[in-house]
Formats: C-alpha cells, sequence, structure tokens
C-alpha cells in the first residue's frame, strides 16, 4: 500500500470522528471548564442535619477537617439552593443506601439544579436505639428516626410492636428532640456519636438488619472537578417511548468498552409511564470512547445531562 492510500484513510477516519463529535459543543465546554479543577483551600461546606447527623461524618471524612465553615441545613433543597447562591462551596447529600436503596429526593434534586458531582464518600451506617438516661427499652413507646433509619431496622422495630415510628428530618434531629422532649418513653435511632453529643443512652446498639450498611454520599459543586483520577461518570437522559430506544442507548456503552456500573430510572412528571434513567459508568471524560458514547446518547435523546465525573469511593 502506498504511501497516498495511508494518507487516504487517515484523511476518512479524521473525517469519521470529525462526524461523532458533531452537534457535542455542550459536552465539550462543560468538560473545559471543568479540566484541572480541584476542590478549593478552605471551603464553605454545606450538609443536611444537625451535628452528629451522619451527612457531617460523610463530611469530615471527605474533606478531611480542611474547610473554612461547616454549615448544617434542615433540608437537601437548602443544600442544593445555598450551594446554587454561593453561600457555600460544596453541598454533601446522601443518594443510596446499601440496605433501603436509593434516596430520590437527591436524584429529583440534582436533575433539575445546574450543579456537578466531584465526589462521593461511603460511610458505614450503624443504627443504635438511644433514649434518655435511665430509660429502659420495655419502656419505650415512641421512636424518631429518618424513614432510612426506620427501614433499615425494620427487623428490630418489628420485634417491638409497642414502639410507634415516627419519620423525622435527620437521625441526629430526631436525637435534638427526644433530649428536648425529657420523656423516658421516647426513643431515637442514630449514631453513636449523636448520642454523646446529645447525652443520650445507648439503650441497644447496631440495631439495623443489614451487618453490611453503608450509604453513599455525594459532593456536588457548582462546575465539574475533572482530573487524571476521575474514574466514574454520572449521566441522567430519558429516551423516545419506542421499542428498543433504551436498548440501542445501552449499546453505545457496550460498543465503546464501557462498563456501567448503575442505572435508575424516576418517573417523568410531565408524562405518565415515562421515565429519566440515571446511570454511572466507570471513565474519565477526557477519554475519546467516553465522548464519543456520550456524543452518540445526547444525539438520540431528547434530554441529556452530564452530573458529573469523579473519583470512586472505595
Amino acid at each position: 500500500m502506498g504511501e497516498a492510500d495511508y494518507k487516504g484513510i487517515t484523511a476518512r477516519l479524521k473525517l469519521s470522528i470529525e462526524n461523532l463529535y458533531q452537534h457535542s459543543d455542550y459536552i465539550l465546554n462543560q468538560i473545559e471548564e471543568g479540566i484541572n479543577e480541584t476542590v478549593k483551600p478552605s471551603p464553605r461546606v454545606g450538609y443536611q442535619g444537625v451535628p452528629g447527623a451522619y451527612g457531617e461524618e460523610a463530611t469530615y471524612t471527605y474533606f478531611k477537617g480542611q474547610w473554612s465553615e461547616l454549615i448544617a441545613h434542615d433540608s437537601f433543597e437548602d443544600v442544593f439552593e445555598a450551594l446554587l447562591e454561593g453561600s457555600i462551596d460544596y453541598g454533601v447529600v446522601p443518594i443510596e443506601n446499601s440496605s433501603a436503596g436509593e434516596v430520590f429526593d437527591t436524584y429529583d434534586l440534582i436533575k433539575e439544579h445546574q450543579l456537578y458531582i466531584v465526589g462521593e464518600q461511603t460511610i458505614k451506617i450503624e443504627h443504635n436505639l438511644l433514649g434518655l438516661k435511665g430509660a429502659k427499652i420495655e419502656d419505650i413507646n415512641e421512636v424518631y428516626s429518618h424513614p432510612q433509619g426506620l427501614s433499615q431496622t425494620k427487623a428490630f422495630l418489628k420485634e417491638h410492636p409497642k414502639m410507634k415510628q415516627i419519620p423525622y428530618i435527620n437521625t441526629a434531629t430526631a436525637c435534638q428532640h427526644v433530649a428536648e422532649l425529657k420523656d423516658t418513653s421516647k426513643a431515637a435511632i442514630a449514631s453513636k456519636r449523636a448520642a454523646s453529643l446529645y447525652g443520650l443512652d445507648i439503650l441497644k446498639s447496631n440495631i439495623h438488619f443489614n451487618k453490611n450498611n453503608f450509604t453513599r454520599f455525594i459532593v456536588l459543586a457548582r462546575k465539574m472537578h475533572i482530573t487524571d483520577e476521575c474514574d466514574k461518570i454520572s449521566i441522567v437522559f430519558n429516551t423516545a417511548h419506542t421499542s428498543g430506544s433504551l436498548y440501542n442507548i445501552l449499546g453505545h456503552f457496550a460498543y465503546n468498552g464501557l462498563n456501567l456500573l448503575k442505572i435508575q430510572s424516576r418517573p417523568l412528571l410531565e408524562k405518565k409511564w415515562e421515565y429519566y434513567f440515571f446511570a454511572d459508568l466507570e471513565g474519565n471524560l477526557q477519554d475519546v470512547n467516553v465522548l464519543i458514547a456520550l456524543s452518540k446518547i445526547k444525539d438520540e435523546c431528547p434530554y441529556f445531562k452530564i452530573l458529573g465525573n469523579y473519583k470512586q469511593s472505595k
């Protein structure tokens, strides 16, 4: 084969690659803005709950105490809003638990807000029954905790049907409430650290049914942080409401050699029985195969958004 033939192949290959990237300025601009962005020194970090919440523990672990201010918020939405308005630099919220599943509020909020996942932190969750000093398990008739805390301890609670389950905004806030009630018939389900902070006794430790109980938290920022260490990508998309449309989208991951880690559906509220799909995959947004796959997916989907590229939590 002569030199001219090689040049012809090169030209055709170059044209083919350019066609694959056609209409992908949206993707490339986001990536360009986030390349080599790293965690801001001494940031202001927000989480949901009060001191002693698992969200606070995830924040401590991820940022290793290196922040200028740690700010508690009442709700997940408050964390998102504070981040958007610039009163905090990063937000930490839970997205899934290994026993109780996904935190759907977080999925819905991240789709609706122009924010990015820049990190994740996995925390081992160890739930305990906490009461006032002098309280006994047989005296407890009301138990307060976050709905996930109640769900993750359902086997224990089933053994104690006398205990009325009362959902609360946060496990640590539940402890605060029980401490303020000063009623030995009330208890909370939360961490041992929360017990210490709010002066409660541990009436029964490790009451969660799954001893491998972990919650994954995501770290949010206003821009992507893309470095060579990033090995996980999150996206959200919806497909045409036609036969085989999701199958065709997933084919782009397989065809480009990308490992799909997870896919989760959420209802498309504007249309019944249609869904958004949140997907996590291994990869880095600077990789050519990743860019080709995502460009094709964006072209074929009515809605597509990159949620972030970050390092997986071990």
